[in-house]
C-alpha cells in the first residue's frame, strides 16, 4: 500500500548500495542502523539508515519532507530505498548520537567527578548550531513540532544538527 503513496524519484537508491552494520537506535520511530552507502564512483560513505516495519508510509513522508532541506545544521538526506519492505531512509551519520546523551556524557556528577566536561564556548556553539538549523527550517516555512535534545544530533566534529 505505501508504495502506491510514494513515487520513486531521483532520491531513489538501490538497496544493494546500502549495507547495514549495527543497530544504533530504536524507539517508536523505528530502528536506526549504522551503515555504509556505496556511491556511484565506488566510494564508501558512512551513513545512518532508518527503517520502520510499522507505518512505513510515515517514514516515506518524513523522507519526502527532508528532500527539500539543504542546510549544514539540518540532518542531510542521502537517499531512499522505497522499493523494498521495509523501506530505508539513508541519511548523514551523526557519530556522537543525540544531544541529550551527548550532554550526559560530558556532565560531571558524583559518579563521574573527574570526567570530561564541555567548555562554555562549546555549549554555546551547540546552541548556535541548533538555532541556525531552526532558523533555516522556519525560513523554509517548516514547523518542526518536536524540537528536543533527543531530536538534535551531534557529528564527529561536535557539530549539532536538527533531525
Amino acid at each position: 500500500i505505501y508504495l502506491e503513496l510514494y513515487t520513486p524519484d531521483q532520491w531513489e537508491i538501490d538497496k544493494d548500495s546500502v549495507t547495514l552494520d549495527k543497530l544504533i537506535g530504536q524507539g517508536h520511530f523505528g530502528q536506526v542502523y549504522k551503515g555504509v552507502l556505496k556511491l556511484s564512483d565506488g566510494t564508501l560513505k558512512p551513513c545512518a539508515v532508518k527503517l520502520r516495519t510499522t507505518h512505513p508510509t510515515d517514514l516515506l513522508q518524513e523522507a519526502s519532507i527532508m528532500k527539500q532541506f539543504q542546510c549544514y545544521h539540518v540532518i542531510q538526506l542521502y537517499g531512499i530505498c522505497s522499493r523494498i519492505r521495509p523501506p530505508y531512509v539513508v541519511m548523514e551519520l551523526m557519530e556522537n548520537g543525540d544531544l541529550k546523551n551527548y550532554l550526559y556524557r560530558y556532565r560531571q556528577s558524583e559518579l563521574n567527578p573527574h570526567g570530561p566536561t564541555l567548555a562554555e564556548g562549546a555549549m554555546i556553539q551547540l546552541a548556535l548550531d541548533i538555532a541556525d538549523g531552526m532558523y533555516y527550517l522556519s525560513d523554509q516555512k517548516f514547523v518542526h513540532r518536536d524540537l528536543a535534545a533527543r531530536n538534535c544530533l551531534v557529528n564527529g566534529n561536535h557539530t549539532c544538527k536538527v533531525g
